[in-house]
């Protein structure tokens, strides 16, 4: 099975991207529904404003190949 976590394309080029791949975790979205309910809808709020700490919070990192969401980065 490829380990691979991140993949990065146009490599040295100024349109350099890296591709990192994740997983939907049950037990984190399960905490960030709590959260949504004890903060009144304002930390759904933040994580729409903020994708990739939303990605971080609801998910686990998982090979590229595999994964179910996906993270590009400049």
């Amino acid at each position: 099975m490829d380990k691979e976590e991140r993949k990065t394309i146009n490599k040295g080029q100024e349109d350099e991207m890296e591709i990192h791949g994740y997983n939907l975790c049950r037990w984190k979205l399960a905490m960030v529904f709590v959260g949504v309910i004890c903060t009144g809808g304002f930390l759904l709020l933040l994580l729409y404003w903020l994708p990739e700490w939303r990605v971080k919070a609801t998910c686990v990192r998982a090979a590229v190949k595999d994964c179910e969401v996906v993270l590009l980065r400049t």
